[in-house]
């Protein structure tokens, strides 16, 4: 499975170019954001490779090749949940080298300092988005599932901005939840039930990522 994600990897090669303009045009963009700059900028450089690695795999017709090899699906399938966290790794990596380089140039872009909170928060992030669309783009390919991810995107956007209306009164639970952030974050029990959480949302979308694909046609 190592050369399936080693494929991933050489398909993008033009695409660690890119990232560092992205981090840089990030770094400036949320860095009113405080603690949740970090997490931003891995959600969204992360998410990006995700895309774009589905987007090269089909302009090289890499699925028809791979499916006339004695290769199984499952294999197929598994390295791009596999590439996630070495894609994040390589954002992380990016993130630190652009914000060495700020500091050491006294820019008056603020760039947070690397932390294992925000660096779990944003590896949680890709892979939740990344769960809700891999099944749709091994059953139908990069082509048609860019419409979904375009419904995903605007939608979660939209929800965000009819809640006020939804909700016209803070609830009374509210308060006291921001009052226990500092220490749920710190919580190691939250954390056990994040990753339970996360981690069968991944399995689920695996299993139905595989029985998808095995459906397709090609």
């Amino acid at each position: 499975m190592g050369y399936l994600i080693l494929k991933d990897l050489l398909l993008q090669r033009k695409m660690l170019g890119a990232a560092v303009l992205y981090v840089l045009l990030f770094t400036f963009a949320f860095q009113s954001m405080g603690e949740g700059q970090l997490i931003a900028i891995i959600s969204a450089v992360g998410y990006m490779f995700v895309m774009l690695g589905a987007a090269w795999e089909e302009k090289n017709n890499s699925d028809v090749l791979w499916n006339s090899l004695p290769v199984s699906k499952r294999k197929i399938v598994g390295a791009k949940y596999l590439s996630i966290p070495v894609y994040v790794a390589i954002v992380i990596a990016i993130y630190w080298l652009v914000s060495t380089v700020l500091s050491l140039l006294g820019d008056p872009i603020t760039a947070m300092p690397l932390d294992l909170t925000s660096i779990l928060l944003g590896v949680v992030a890709v892979f939740v988005a990344a769960s809700m669309y891999f099944p749709v783009f091994f059953a139908v390919g990069y082509t048609k599932s860019r419409y979904w991810h375009f419904i995903l995107f605007f939608g979660i956007m939209m929800l965000g901005s009819v809640l006020p209306a939804l909700i016209p009164k803070k609830p009374a639970w509210i308060d006291p939840l921001l009052e226990r952030l500092p220490e749920l974050r710190g919580d190691a029990a939250g954390a056990i039930v994040l990753g339970v959480v996360v981690a069968a949302m991944v399995g689920i979308s695996f299993l139905a990522s595989l029985r998808l694909y095995g459906r397709r046609e090609f």
